[in-house]
């Protein structure tokens, strides 16, 4: 009896620790994207959302120089030009070794 009541009080409290781990975890995704352009000069990065991985759609992030994430969708050709300009100044800064106000601000 004893042995039976010690097994439900330690189910009972892995699954209390659990929920807390799990709730320790939130994703942080895009919810819609937008269709407007954003402007080259204001993103300082990307990050691919996938849809599947704890979100329910796909998007590029883009984070501005004002720490807001805008959320665009893949695939479309002003998203695949800002994505194509942000890496080649990447590769730019890391040749310049990050010297310059731009290439500061991209490794911020």
């Amino acid at each position: 009896m004893a042995t039976s009541i010690s097994l439900c009080l330690w189910v009972f409290l892995l699954f209390c620790f659990s929920s807390v781990i799990q709730g320790e975890r939130a994703m942080d995704c895009c919810l819609r994207v937008s269709n407007e352009e954003i402007p080259k000069h204001i993103v300082k990065r990307y990050t691919h959302q996938t849809r599947g991985y704890g979100c329910d759609i796909s998007a590029v992030i883009f984070t501005t120089k004002r720490n807001r994430n805008l959320c665009a969708p893949p695939g479309v050709s002003w998203v695949a030009d800002l994505i194509s300009h942000m890496d080649k100044e990447l590769q730019r800064c890391k040749e310049k070794k990050f010297r310059g106000q731009r290439c500061k601000i991209l490794r911020a």
